[in-house]
């Protein structure tokens, strides 16, 4: 009876593992996506772009390089932010003098609207061109 129950038990982890016949889930469909960052009329050195579409599915993160962009990003609309760091004292940032406070950090050189706080948002089709360009205000 022991070697019944344990096959049955496996049986059932089995089945459990193969999913019992269910679909997989569909993975969002994605396209090109490229363009530039232009900053107070100059290009973004060095930064990051991010597409979200909020579906669950990871964003497209793309390096921006001397203001240009590309990569994949979820097709529909997407929320976008933009972000470029630069580094910087704790003394210089917290404006406080203290033990410690000569390491670096980053600092997103961006206002947090264009970040944290974006409303950005860009539509991307299967189609495309699905070419965005953004031309910022830094202050």
């Amino acid at each position: 009876m022991n070697k019944t129950v344990c096959a049955l038990g496996f049986l059932v982890a089995a089945t459990m593992l193969m999913g019992c016949g269910s679909k997989p889930v569909p993975v969002a469909k994605r396209a090109k996506v490229s363009g530039t960052v232009i900053v107070d009329g100059k290009s973004l050195q060095t930064g990051n772009i991010v597409f979200d579409a909020n579906n669950g599915e990871p964003p497209g993160s793309f390096n921006v390089l001397d203001g240009k962009f590309e990569g994949m990003a979820a097709v529909g609309k997407n929320k976008v932010s933009i972000s470029a760091y630069r580094k910087i004292s704790m003394k210089e940032k917290m404006k406080m003098d203290g033990p410690g406070y000569d390491e670096l950090v980053d600092e997103n050189i961006l206002p947090a609207r264009y970040s944290t706080e974006s409303k950005l948002e860009k539509e991307v089709t299967e189609a495309g061109p699905n070419e965005f360009n953004f031309d910022l205000k830094g202050k």
